[in-house]
C-alpha cells in the first residue's frame, strides 16, 4: 500500500496526540489551525516520501483550509465560528477525496454524499489492511531478532492489558482488607493514581484519532487518484421526465410567482398608504412573511435543480424553453428577495439588528447571486458545475459574515437606529454578544443620541464585560487563544474610565450584578469563551 509505513504510523500518531494536547478540556482556539496544519504537513511529508504528486487543482483547496481555519480563531460570534470550522473540515475533506485525481471542481452532490461515506468506511477499514499486509509479510520472511522499538512492543501491549485487571483485583482486596486499602490509598496519593481512568480514557482517544488519521492519509495517498465521478458516463439520476410535464409545472410556478409579484407592487412596492388600506401597519407587514420568502426561495431553487436533473430535452427548442421558463423564475425570484429584504429592513427599523436578521440580510443576497449563477450554467448546459456554485456562494456567504463582524455590525446599527427611533437601545441583548462587539461599543459609547442612562448601562455592561474577562485571563490555556478575547481585553485596559465607580459584587446565590448605578444590572448574558 505504501513504501515508507514507519513514517505513516508516526505522523498519524503526532496528529492523534495533538488531538489530546490541543483539545482535552479545552474549548478550540488557535489550537484548530494548529491541527489542520499539522495533518496538511502529514500529507505533505508522505507524499514527498512517497514519491507522489498532488493534482494542481486540489492544492487550490488548500489556501481555503487555512484561510477558515484561521478565521475560526478571528471570529468569536458562535454561528460564524462554527461556519468556518465546517467549511475548513469540508474542503479538508475534499482534499482528501481528490488528492491525486484534482476533479472536485466538478462534483455534484451525489459525488460529494458518496465521497463522504467512501471517506469514511476507508478511514476505518484502511489501516486494518495495513495492519493484515504486513504481517502477511513478515509472516513469509525469515525469522529475525526483533530490533528497536519492536522489542518493546510486547511490554507495553501487556502492560495495557494488565492495567485494567489490577484496577479491578485491587478494589476488590482494598474492599476485603483496610489496611491494604490505607496502604493503596497512600500510594493513589503519592503516584497520583486517581487519574488513572481519565489516563487511560486519554490514551484510547489518543489511539482512536491516530487509527484515523491513518486511515485518511491512506485514503489520499493510495485511493484518491481512482476518481470516477457519479453520473460521468450515464446521466444519475437518470432523466425520466418529459419535457411537456416540466414546462406545465415551471409554467404553473411562474403564474403563481406573477399574482404574487403583482400584488406586492401594488401594495408593498406602491408604499406605506396601500398597506394601511387593507389595515395592517408598516411594522406589521414587514413582520409577516420574510422567513416565508426566504423559503419560497430555497425551495424554488431545489425545484429548478432537481428539474434540471431529471428532465429529458432532447431537442434544440426544448432546452431554449427550459432555460426561459428557469430565466422567469429567477427574476420573479429576483423580486421576491427584494420584497424579502425590504421587509427585512423594515422589521429591523421597527426592532433593531439581531443575529439572526444579520444573518437573512446576508444569506438573501448570495441567494441572489446563486440564482444568477445556476441560470448561466442552465443556459451553458453545465450542469454538473451546479454543485459548485453552491458550494461558491456558501462560501462567499461566510467570508461576508466573517469580514462584517455580525456582533459589531449590530452594535453599530442598533445605536445607529437612535437617530430615528425612539425606542431604547436594548443593553441587555447587547450584553449577550461575543467580544467582537466589545471594540465597536466603545468606539460609539460617545454617540450623542445615548442618554445619560444608556450611557450608564453601556459601563456597567463593559464592569461586567472587564471583570468576567479577568476571571478567565488565568484559566484560558494557550490553546483557546481567540483575537477577539484579547482585543477586547486591550480596548477595555485602555478605557477604565468609561465604568469608572462601578464595581460588581455577587449575591447570595453567587450571581454577579453592578452597584454604584442608579439602578441594578445584572452581569449574566455572556457566556464567555466556553
Amino acid at each position: 500500500m505504501v513504501k515508507h509505513r514507519s513514517t505513516l504510523w508516526y505522523a498519524a500518531l503526532a496528529v492523534g496526540w495533538a488531538f489530546d494536547i490541543l483539545y482535552w478540556k479545552k474549548p478550540p482556539g488557535i489550537s484548530f489551525l494548529i491541527h489542520v496544519i499539522l495533518l496538511l504537513g502529514a500529507l505533505a511529508l508522505l507524499s514527498w516520501k512517497e514519491g507522489l504528486k498532488p493534482a494542481r487543482s486540489s492544492l487550490y483547496l488548500v489556501p481555503l483550509i487555512l484561510a477558515f481555519s484561521a478565521l475560526g480563531f478571528l471570529r468569536e460570534e458562535p454561528f460564524t465560528r462554527t461556519l468556518n470550522h465546517l467549511l475548513s473540515l469540508g474542503f479538508l475533506g475534499t482534499l482528501l477525496l481528490s488528492y491525486q485525481g484534482g476533479r472536485w471542481y466538478a462534483y455534484s452532490l451525489s459525488d460529494y454524499l458518496v465521497g463522504g461515506f467512501r471517506l469514511m468506511i476507508n478511514a476505518l477499514s484502511l489501516p486494518f489492511q495495513l495492519i493484515s499486509t504486513r504481517e502477511e509479510v513478515e509472516s513469509g520472511e525469515e525469522a529475525e531478532s526483533p530490533r528497536g522499538w519492536k522489542k518493546i512492543l510486547p511490554y507495553l501491549r501487556g502492560i495495557l492489558i494488565a492495567l485494567p485487571l489490577l484496577a479491578i483485583l485491587a478494589a476488590l482486596l482494598s474492599e476485603a482488607d483496610p489496611i491494604f486499602s490505607k496502604w493503596l490509598q497512600d500510594l493513589i496519593e503519592l503516584l497520583r493514581l486517581e487519574k488513572l481512568p481519565e489516563y487511560i480514557l486519554r490514551l484510547a482517544l489518543i489511539a482512536i484519532w491516530t487509527f484515523l488519521a491513518a486511515g485518511l492519509l491512506l485514503y489520499a495517498l493510495t485511493r484518491s487518484k481512482h476518481e470516477k465521478l457519479v453520473g460521468q458516463d450515464k446521466p444519475w439520476p437518470p432523466r425520466f421526465l418529459g419535457f411537456t410535464e416540466t414546462a406545465v409545472i415551471l409554467g404553473a410556478i411562474n403564474l403563481l410567482f406573477f399574482s404574487f409579484v403583482t400584488i406586492q407592487f401594488k401594495y408593498f412596492f406602491g408604499g406605506e398608504k396601500n398597506i394601511a388600506l387593507d389595515g395592517y401597519t408598516y411594522s406589521q407587514y414587514a413582520r409577516r412573511g420574510f422567513g416565508e420568502l426566504l423559503a419560497v426561495a430555497f425551495f424554488t431553487l431545489f425545484i429548478i435543480m432537481v428539474l434540471s436533473g431529471i428532465t429529458r430535452r432532447e431537442t434544440r427548442s426544448s432546452r431554449v424553453a427550459f432555460s426561459a421558463l428557469t430565466g422567469a423564475m429567477t427574476a420573479f425570484i429576483g423580486v421576491i428577495l427584494v420584497s424579502s429584504l425590504q421587509r427585512l429592513t423594515l422589521y429591523e427599523s421597527a426592532y433593531g439588528f439581531s443575529r439572526l436578521r444579520t444573518y437573512s440580510h446576508l444569506c438573501i443576497l448570495w441567494i441572489g447571486v446563486l440564482f444568477l449563477a445556476i441560470l448561466a450554467l442552465e443556459i451553458a448546459q453545465r450542469h454538473r458545475y451546479f454543485t459548485l456554485a453552491a458550494l461558491a456562494a456558501v462560501t462567499g456567504f461566510v467570508l461576508t459574515m466573517n469580514a462584517v463582524n455580525v456582533d459589531g455590525t449590530i452594535v453599530r446599527r442598533n445605536i445607529q437606529r437612535l437617530q430615528e427611533e425612539d425606542d431604547p437601545l436594548d443593553t441587555q441583548y447587547i450584553h449577550s454578544l461575543s467580544n467582537d462587539a466589545i471594540p465597536t461599543l466603545i468606539d460609539l459609547v460617545d454617540d450623542p443620541y445615548l442618554s445619560s442612562s444608556e450611557r450608564e448601562e453601556i459601563g456597567a455592561l463593559l464592569a461586567c464585560r472587564e471583570r468576567t474577562l479577568s476571571e478567565l485571563t488565568g484559566e484560558r490555556p494557550w490553546q483557546s487563544f481567540l483575537v477577539p478575547t484579547y482585543r477586547a481585553r486591550v480596548a477595555l485596559e485602555k478605557n477604565p474610565g468609561l465604568w469608572e465607580g462601578f464595581t460588581v459584587q455577587e449575591d447570595q446565590y453567587g450571581v454577579q450584578y453592578i452597584e454604584g448605578g442608579t439602578k441594578k444590572f445584572y452581569c449574566g448574558g455572556y457566556r464567555g469563551w466556553d
